[in-house]
């Protein structure tokens, strides 16, 4: 049976038992969904390739990708972060660096990152949802609607 469940995974080359059948072996489980990935503007974004980025920085408590349109026109990314006050801690130099970490990693897409006041984000338990997105589509018709 194939299954369509749009998951992501590592395909190991096909690998054999001793009884001479052959299988597709997975490596490391379901990487993500194909259905995570954003578009904006042409670049592909995926949330998990962000999360990756932001963890790198151990300074940052919480995160949120935020997706917009700028001007009703133009799709924007933001990133909104949470940095506590700490001795030693400038929180506008790691800002700095998690934007340009983020557009290196993005061909180029600028990412706007903002400090936010801390537990201002939404902290969860289980399945964290990090991505907010409030562009707005333009349909066939001319409607207008929030892509969430």
């Amino acid at each position: 049976l194939r299954y369509r469940t749009r998951d992501l995974v590592v395909r190991v080359p096909a690998s054999g038992c001793t009884c001479g059948r052959t299988f597709d072996l997975y490596e490391g489980g379901i990487r993500g969904r194909v259905d995570d990935m954003k578009l904006v503007r042409g670049t592909n974004v995926y949330p998990r390739a962000v999360e990756s980025i932001v963890r790198e920085f151990k300074e940052i408590d919480e995160f949120r990708i935020h997706l917009y349109t700028a001007d009703g026109r133009q799709d924007e990314i933001e990133l909104l972060v949470e940095i506590p006050e700490r001795e030693g801690v400038n929180a506008d130099r790691i800002v700095g660096e998690l934007a340009r970490a983020l557009s290196q990693a993005h061909e180029g897409l600028r990412f706007g990152c903002k400090r936010v006041e801390n537990g201002s984000l939404p902290r969860f338990e289980l399945k964290a949802k990090r991505l907010q997105d409030d562009r707005i589509v333009i349909g066939t018709a001319g409607e207008r609607r929030v892509t969430a």
